[in-house]
């Protein structure tokens, strides 16, 4: 059995290490040549950059959609009152929805009774129940 100096075990260390350190360096230049991935923060900047005038195009039909939403919905709520006004006269009997309207006009009890053929009793009911609505 042959023993080792401690030359040659100073040799064969330094050889091992020194191929220890070529692998290592080896490793670290092909994991430096792939690309890194950029940090989520600069990805999401460089994205909203991007696609930054479109969205303010979307923010701006976005609120021209909300300005016609809201002019829609003004306009079936007056449809609406107009609807409900309508029904009223057309379910009341005719000389009556003539009187509602006479008394919307602003005429008396005097007058929508001659003219509706109505008692001034009658007339003078429908004044005081109509009066001032306008449906």
């Amino acid at each position: 059995m042959q023993s080792f100096t401690w030359r040659e075990f100073l040799i064969g260390s330094i050889v091992a290490l020194a191929l220890y350190v070529a692998v290592e360096l080896l490793a670290f230049l092909r994991a430096s040549r792939k690309p890194r991935p950029k940090p989520v923060h600069e990805v999401r900047q460089a994205h909203e950059a991007y696609h930054a005038p479109e969205l303010r195009l979307e923010k701006n039909g976005l609120e021209t959609l909300r300005e016609e939403l809201s002019e829609l919905r003004d306009h079936v709520a007056s449809m609406q009152k107009e609807i409900d006004r309508l029904r009223v006269e057309s379910e009341a009997p005719a000389p009556y929805s003539q009187a509602i309207r006479m008394v919307r006009q602003g005429l008396g009890p005097a007058e929508i009774a001659v003219a509706c053929d109505i008692s001034k009793g009658e007339a003078e009911l429908i004044a005081s129940l109509h009066k001032g609505k306008s449906l």
